[in-house]
């Protein structure tokens, strides 16, 4: 686990540089690449995407395999579209239809940019470490490495998904969340910006991260909780 204020400059941690499989918060790697691949104007939020065949991943988390009458192969949409579904819904197709428009070489370069090199992105097999996924919160956060837009757009697509049992859970309602979980075997995770303020431009953020591994998730998703209650308690302003 990794608990940073950035107000402080504090941070607490536990095994913060061992490795774990990451899971759904890959998708965050995608996210961040392709909006910050929008910054430097190097592609447009509206640009289309098809779903090919070969993006299909029948697996796990997300609507759009599903539900094939609604989204057949051939279905097109934004890259803002689609990343919405990636993020909101954890949807594993369309994270392989930005790992396709994007490129693997393309997401890696974006997290050694930022110098989360501990994370293994499918390489061969996805890893990363909490310390690393701080990074690319921090990042997403950050008005300047994007811009303020494209930040607040991230954070929002971020905010009250479909799986909102972990970090959120325990907190006062209203309390906003910006956070991505993962599940995979005996590991789960969730990442994330808790907002105690009434509104984000209160910027009286913190960063939280707490993987399990080895445990059930009853058990993983009850101690996740815990955590995110004790530190709202410990730094909520």
């Amino acid at each position: 686990m990794v608990v940073f204020d950035p107000y402080s400059g504090e941070t607490a941690s536990l095994n913060a540089d061992q490795r774990f499989v990451a899971a759904s918060l890959s998708k965050l790697y995608a996210l961040l690449t392709l909006y910050k691949a929008a910054s430097r104007g190097e592609l447009s939020l509206g640009d289309k995407i098809t779903m090919r065949p070969s993006d299909v991943w029948a697996y796990g988390t997300g609507v759009l395999y599903r539900h094939p009458s609604k989204y057949p192969v051939g279905y097109t949409m934004t890259l803002r579209q689609c990343a919405k579904f990636m993020i909101k819904e954890s949807d594993n197709t369309a994270e392989l239809m930005l790992n396709r428009y994007l490129g693997e070489e393309r997401i890696e370069a974006e997290l050694h940019r930022i110098g989360a090199d501990s994370t293994r992105y499918w390489h061969p097999i996805n890893t990363t470490t909490p310390s690393d996924v701080l990074l690319v919160l921090r990042k997403i956060a950050d008005p300047s490495y994007t811009s303020p837009e494209l930040s607040a757009e991230m954070l929002e697509l971020m905010t009250n998904t479909s799986f909102e049992d972990r970090l959120p859970q325990p907190l006062p309602e209203g309390t906003r969340v910006s956070h991505k979980i993962g599940s995979y075997e005996s590991t789960f995770s969730d990442a994330g910006i808790v907002f105690p303020g009434e509104t984000a431009s209160a910027r009286q953020e913190y960063y939280i991260l707490v993987f399990g591994e080895g445990a059930t998730q009853k058990e993983a998703i009850e101690t996740i909780q815990e955590i995110s209650l004790a530190t709202y308690q410990d730094l909520a302003r």
